[in-house]
């Protein structure tokens, strides 16, 4: 008989070690996902406004022939500062950068503003582009005019989804212009873009910060 009860408390024994044993892995697996850090989103991210925002009406209604609009969130990073501007490439080889600007960022008070690039057509050919800054009501551009050029068709085209990180070049989108070519395709491949095209105009930024 006492073989018997010293048996079964033994068993009870094994029995309270596995239980506390289970309590105790729960509670560290609990315990590391309430202390799991949370994800935040690194890095500034740019979003193209699409067609269909009443921004580019309100721009067409001004005149404009075409425009780029980009949103910027810049998340966690610390910036003061940011420059846009136009690269400019003819038959595959850089030629240059067409004009550029600079604007200081309010971020005490926002952290987020508007990118612009517009083209406006003038009667004797010429045209006119702007680069602009927007954020809290306020607006910074800067403007150069293009020679009357020899192209017959032309594609805008907005980079889909950018992330960037403070004090890098990030490209926001590209113009493109040809001669007799019948179809133009679009990609996010600036590489490419710049490669099949006999014109690309590509706007670039930078978000200067820690």
């Amino acid at each position: 008989m006492r073989k018997y009860i010293y048996l079964i408390l033994a068993c009870v024994l094994v029995a309270s070690l596995v239980l506390t044993g289970c309590e105790g892995s729960r509670s560290e697996v609990l315990d590391l996902e309430n202390h799991l850090p949370d994800q935040e989103i690194k890095g500034i991210t740019i979003e193209n406004l699409p067609m269909d925002n009443e921004e580019y009406a309100i721009l067409k209604a001004a005149g404009s022939d075409r425009a780029l609009v980009f949103d910027v969130n810049l998340g966690k990073v610390q910036a003061d500062r940011v420059h846009i501007w136009i690269d400019d490439y003819e038959n595959g080889e850089k030629v240059g950068s067409l004009f550029g600007m600079e604007s200081s960022i309010d971020q005490v008070h926002d952290n987020s503003f508007r990118l612009y690039l517009t083209t406006l057509a003038m009667g004797n050919g010429d045209e006119v582009w702007t680069l602009a800054f927007r954020q809290n009501g306020n607006v910074v551009s800067s403007k150069t005019e293009l020679p009357k050029q020899d192209y017959d068709s032309a594609m805008t085209h907005p980079m889909t989804s950018i992330t960037a990180n403070p004090n890098e070049t990030a490209v926001l989108g590209v113009i493109a212009r040809n001669k007799g070519k019948d179809h133009m395709e679009s990609s996010d491949d600036v590489d490419a873009l710049i490669r099949d095209n006999q014109a690309v105009y590509v706007m670039r930024c930078m978000v200067y910060g820690d």
